[in-house]
């Protein structure tokens, strides 16, 4: 048994270092990691400069060794501070940077006052068997450590008290096991400043509580990766100083008794029921703060101590910041579930959505349930009781309404795979949203229908505000995905018709004119011009959905434009008078690709428009910073009611095998290009389109 207590800070020591190798291996440095690994390096040193003393040969080595265990005692009490201090923090040099002025101070005062001891030799001042003295000068470096060990322990406190739910479990003992090496720390300081001395029991007791400490840290290091963690603080951390309560009583307990042990000199009896005791506070604390139990407690607290189970301001805040962070449907179905199951210590519980288009309800998200793949119809008598109320309905309450009985197979399957107890409607503007479930309460309390309801009655109510808001504004960017879509294939599909209505008109005349060789050279032109106006079609189907325009802006000249474009449809326009009347106008700054679309369009329509027979006349001119080039046709024309109606309007068209999508196209490009298109028509006197376009 000797030779176990012997080697327990041998064995604390190889611990240590096997979580500093750990941390070494990841290689993942930052202000977190190393803090943490020189906390444990020290913790390391200790243990094995307190392992080399205790079994030294001569009073006088073991002095030294106790004396160099100064040294880590005085790195240990610094690193830890910087690392409960950044540790979780979203920006840990941020954190750091903030507290500076403290943190450093804290941190290099135990090894400046550690030095002075040692050069002035009243470090330690001598041993006798299993007992080191201190003298009264080294009552200063214990002061001040002991400070920095509580505003360590008050640190973490706050860290964990901020965590909630997975972040609390990844973290959480990783926490009570730096906790426990601290609070050890503590005890042997309070024993130095109330009787000057450190025995070897005390180092057994904090070799002991280390080692059982460290397989906390290991678990949590090595499974979870914690150590670079992220918890995102809340600014309001309530009940921090219980650390400080708890270490104030300590101290007053310690005083008061110190009389008492040395009047019965039971100093070395103590040593073993010290280490009892602080391996069942560790077991009590691990258990103390399981979810269920620790809910039970403060269900307790507000039965008795509390006018009102909720602060309704302060759980209001809580949803509204909350929700407001989730910005597509599911984030806020998934963030009001947390929220729910954490406010009202539900384990179990599922938020079911409204689907309009088969009139039911399907689930989108739970908690601690397996997914549930059910359709609830709008028509259950159970469903349109419990939103006819706008109000949470208990399992009960449904189970004992004869009018609700028998429940329909879907609803006892939501009931029993659900673990459902209370269902709450969520309703906005007599719309129904979605339907949540809540399991039984952790505590084992029944729902309050007064504070239970009414919270969770708000709460739904602004959930499904949020969620209704959420999907109307997915099922307009659908929409609008859509109509960029259709806009898309219609503007190709007219194009297309555009092309294949010029090789026709090609394949027509060429019935006439063939055999001559200036219509051969012009109809391979137009052949050749089609089929890369039919790649760059395919091409297009592949760039952004937008619905806007990417123009390649340039220097044009729009005369030379209206030249090639007349060229190009020298076969289709063969049966017509073509006319050009271009003045002289400044280059314009445009898409030269998407100009040419719409002199080609308002060209074609109005060759289809003529029939074959006619007259095509193409101005140009300048009108003050603005060029106008205007297309006129001798055609049938359009009245004035379709004109101010459906003339520019997609789907809209006079022609019987038009689509109506080259007018709607052209006022798009135009208009991006920051110009306009005036029409003036009249039936029986033909049309005139002009397009206005910004001068150079």
């Amino acid at each position: 048994m000797t030779y176990f207590i012997n080697i327990l800070p041998l064995a604390s020591f190889f611990f240590c270092a096997s979580i500093c190798a750990v941390v070494l291996l990841r290689r993942q440095w930052n202000a977190t990691s190393l803090s943490f690994f020189a906390g444990m390096a020290a913790l390391a040193w200790m243990q094995l400069a307190g392992y080399l003393g205790m079994n030294a040969a001569e009073a006088e080595q073991s002095v030294r060794w106790k004396q160099a265990g100064l040294f880590g005692e005085a790195l240990f009490a610094g690193s830890w501070l910087v690392f409960s201090t950044v540790f979780a923090k979203e920006d840990p040099k941020s954190a750091l940077r903030k507290q500076r002025w403290a943190v450093v101070p804290a941190s290099a005062v135990p090894i400046l006052l550690v030095m002075l001891l040692c050069l002035s030799g009243q470090a330690v001042a001598v041993r006798e068997p299993d007992t080191f003295f201190f003298p009264r000068s080294a009552r200063y470096l214990n002061i001040v450590l002991m400070i920095i060990l509580v505003w360590t322990l008050r640190n973490l406190e706050n860290t964990f008290r901020a965590s909630t739910g997975i972040e609390r479990w990844k973290i959480k003992y990783l926490i009570f096991g730096l906790a426990f090496i601290v609070l050890v720390q503590v005890y042997i300081l309070s024993q130095r400043l109330l009787y000057n001395v450190w025995s070897v029991s005390d180092g057994n007791v904090g070799s002991a509580v280390t080692l059982a400490a460290n397989v906390l840290i290991i678990y949590s290091v090595v499974r979870n990766g914690v150590v670079d963690g992220t918890i995102y603080l809340s600014r309001k951390i309530i009940f921090s100083s219980i650390s400080l309560i708890a270490i104030g009583l300590y101290s007053v307990v310690v005083a008061l008794s110190a009389q008492v042990l040395r009047s019965f000199e039971i100093n070395k009896q103590l040593s073993l029921d010290v280490l009892i005791a602080i391996l069942a506070a560790m077991a009590a604390v691990v258990f103390f703060y399981k979810e269920s139990v620790r809910r039970r407690i403060k269900a307790v607290i507000n039965r008795n101590f509390r006018k009102s189970k909720y602060v309704y301001q302060d759980e209001w805040l809580v949803f509204s910041t909350t929700l407001s962070r989730s910005i597509s449907t599911r984030e806020l179905c998934e963030t009001f579930l947390k929220v729910i199951c954490d406010r009202v210590f539900v384990k179990h519980a599922s938020l079911w959505l409204a689907d309009e288009a088969t009139r039911s309800f399907y689930m989108i998200g739970s908690s601690n349930l397996e997914p549930v793949h059910l359709r609830i119809r709008f028509n259950e008598e159970a469903l349109s009781h419990i939103f006819a109320k706008e109000h949470p309905a208990s399992r009960s309450e449904i189970k004992s309404n004869k009018k609700l009985l028998p429940l329909s197979e879907a609803m006892e399957t939501l009931l029993e795979k659900c673990r459902a107890e209370l269902l709450v409607p969520l309703i906005v503007a007599d719309k129904w949203v979605g339907l949540l479930t809540l399991g039984k309460i952790q505590t084992g309390e029944s729902y309050d229908e007064v504070e239970d309801y009414g919270l969770l009655k708000s709460a739904a109510a602004h959930a499904a505000s949020a969620i209704n808001s959420a999907m109307l504004a997915e099922e307009r960017t659908k929409s609008k995905e859509m109509e960029a879509m259709h806009r898309l294939s219609s503007f190709v599909m007219h194009d297309l018709k555009n092309t294949a209505s010029m090789l026709g008109l090609v394949a027509q005349n060429a019935e006439k004119h063939i055999h001559k060789p200036e219509f051969q050279q012009d109809a391979l032109h137009t052949i050749s011009e089609a089929v890369a106006r039919m790649k760059t079609l395919i091409t297009s189907l592949s760039s952004d959905l937008s619905g806007k325009l990417d123009l390649k802006l340039g220097e044009w000249d729009l005369n030379h434009i209206v030249k090639e474009e007349v060229e190009k449809l020298v076969p289709v326009l063969a049966e017509l008078q073509v006319d050009e009347d271009l003045g002289g106008i400044p280059r314009v700054t445009a898409d030269g690709e998407e100009i040419r679309k719409v002199v080609h369009n308002l060209l074609l329509n109005a060759s289809e428009a003529l029939a074959g027979k006619g007259r095509i006349k193409v101005t140009t001119r300048a009108d003050g910073g603005r060029v106008v080039m205007s297309v006129s046709d001798s055609g049938p024309g359009m009245d004035k009611d379709f004109l101010e109606k459906s003339l520019f309007q997609p789907f809209q068209s006079t022609k019987k095998k038009g689509l109506g999508i080259g007018l709607y196209q052209c006022k798009s490009i135009v208009e991006a290009h920051g110009g306009w298109i005036d029409v003036e028509s009249e039936p029986g006197k033909g049309s005139t389109f002009s397009v206005y376009l910004p001068a150079k």
